[in-house]
């Protein structure tokens, strides 16, 4: 008798413990979803976003990889965390851009990026800077503000308000300064 009511026991315990981890699993998950879509404010989120930018009858303008993005309807408007951006893909010097923040306005196509902004592919440099502009209709990346581009062998440029024409390969770098190794000085 003893035998059998340990056994019962057992199953007791062992249905009442799958029921909590079970019930208590639910419960985690329904939290995190139901406050999360109240505070929402975009129309469409989206995690572990790849999205590729084409135009008609031409090869891929951009391509975006980022961990989170938010669609505004009203506003025409996407922004993107932890992004990163390469423009003409597929193309034999593809820019590449890495930022916190992004921000896409469907309206004019305007791609605006900010915080720990890194690009490569710039000519031979390495870019950096905190607040970038891509326009479409002129082919041209902006960074107002401070610049600084990192040569391959160490040298800098420092500036304000560069500007880089995808069309051209022309770099525009105002007050610029220089940085140069110290190697290269005795050379």
């Amino acid at each position: 008798m003893n035998k059998k009511i340990t056994f019962w026991i057992s199953v007791i315990l062992f249905t009442v413990v799958v029921g909590i981890i079970f019930f208590k699993g639910d419960e985690q998950e329904r939290t995190f979803f139901s406050p999360e879509l109240k505070n929402i404010k975009a129309d469409l989120v989206l995690y572990g976003v790849r999205y590729r930018r084409d135009a008609r009858d031409r090869a891929s303008q951009w391509l975006v990889r980022a961990r989170l993005a938010r669609f505004y309807e009203k506003k025409k408007e996407v922004e993107f965390e932890d992004v990163h951006i390469t423009f003409q893909p597929g193309k034999k010097n593809p820019i590449s851009v890495k930022a916190d923040i992004g921000k896409y306005q469907i309206k004019n196509g305007v791609v605006s990026v900010s915080g720990k902004v890194k690009v490569t592919g710039v000519r031979d440099y390495v870019l950096e800077t905190e607040l970038l502009f891509y326009y479409p209709d002129k082919s041209v990346l902006e960074a107002p503000g401070d610049v600084r581009l990192v040569g391959g062998d160490g040298n800098e440029l420092i500036g304000k308000n560069m500007v880089y024409s995808f069309k051209e390969h022309k770099l525009l770098l105002y007050f610029p300064r220089a940085i140069i190794k110290e190697e290269d000085i005795q050379a």
